[in-house]
């Protein structure tokens, strides 16, 4: 049996997550989860892949705003019920998404903080919640779902025995230990060995009538070789290198760590000491 120790949530994609102690499932993930993304002026999205400084900046939610924090205290406030006008066409991997502008203060604010990219201001884009962002059927087994703004799927689970394998690996290879943070996941157990190994399984919790299917073991990317305190890139190989030795996953190309998830049945609260069974 596992047991959930950490929740997250990353209102902006990219930008610095939020530590919970419940979480409200909803349609496309954890509420709020990935829910505004930073592009460019053609809204094209950027990620820490192309701005590692993306991490620096804390993100918070109270009752009527998100509220984003620099490095140096800078604070901007967007309100989270306020009419928006501005709807774009925004791209996020090979899907084109229907957002909002959230105006030229963002924008500043962001360019600000951050630099251009490619020449470009950066702009704040949220997700319209009458549009839609479906998951690919054929990892889903007949089930429906969407996501926001994450990379393709609503959840992502980890685990903290994969994490203890991965870490044993890097001291044996003389580098330096991971935090879990490298990997932003949203569900974080202990007690599920070989998660990755887990795809089409099902994680039941009886107590709170919540289910979660494992449909898609996750390949990482440049984003794990990034500190995610300070943004900065020690090593570029690793820990991916490591990864790729250790084949958590049965796929053979690849650096894989923990499982993208999609929720079964209902919306549900989850919280920190949920029991999960595997079915």
């Amino acid at each position: 049996m596992a047991q959930i120790t950490d929740l997250y949530i990353y209102p902006v994609k990219s930008l610095k997550g939020i530590t919970l102690t419940e979480a409200q499932t909803a349609k496309r993930g954890l509420e709020f989860d990935r829910e505004w993304m930073v592009t460019d002026d053609q809204y094209n999205f950027i990620s820490q892949r192309e701005i590692e400084l993306m991490t620096t900046i804390e993100t918070g939610i109270d009752s009527l705003s998100l509220i984003l924090t620099s490095n140096n205290q800078k604070v901007l406030k967007i309100p989270l019920n306020s009419s928006r006008s501005n709807k774009v066409r925004a791209m996020v991997w090979d899907d084109v998404c229907d957002g909002f502008d959230e105006g030229d203060d963002a924008s500043r604010w962001l360019t600000d903080v951050l630099g251009t990219y490619g020449g470009s201001a950066l702009r704040l884009v949220r997700f319209d919640q009458e549009g839609e962002r479906s998951v690919p059927k054929k990892y889903l087994d007949g089930v429906h779902a969407e996501s926001a703004f994450s990379d393709q799927f609503p959840y992502l689970i980890t685990s903290w025995e994969s994490l203890s394998k991965l870490n044993t690996g890097l001291s044996e290879n003389d580098s330096f230990e991971v935090s879990m943070n490298r990997f932003r996941p949203n569900i974080v157990l202990k007690g599920l060995p070989n998660v990755e190994m887990m795809t089409s399984s099902n994680l039941v919790c009886e107590k709170s009538g919540y289910e979660f299917g494992l449909r898609k073991p996750c390949k990482r990317c440049k984003i794990t070789t990034i500190d995610q305190d300070t943004g900065v890139i020690e090593n570029p190989k690793e820990p991916l290198a490591t990864l790729a030795k250790l084949k958590f996953s049965e796929d053979k190309n690849g650096a894989f760590f923990g499982q993208n998830a999609i929720l079964l049945g209902e919306n549900a609260v989850l919280r920190v000491g949920d029991l999960l069974e595997t079915a």
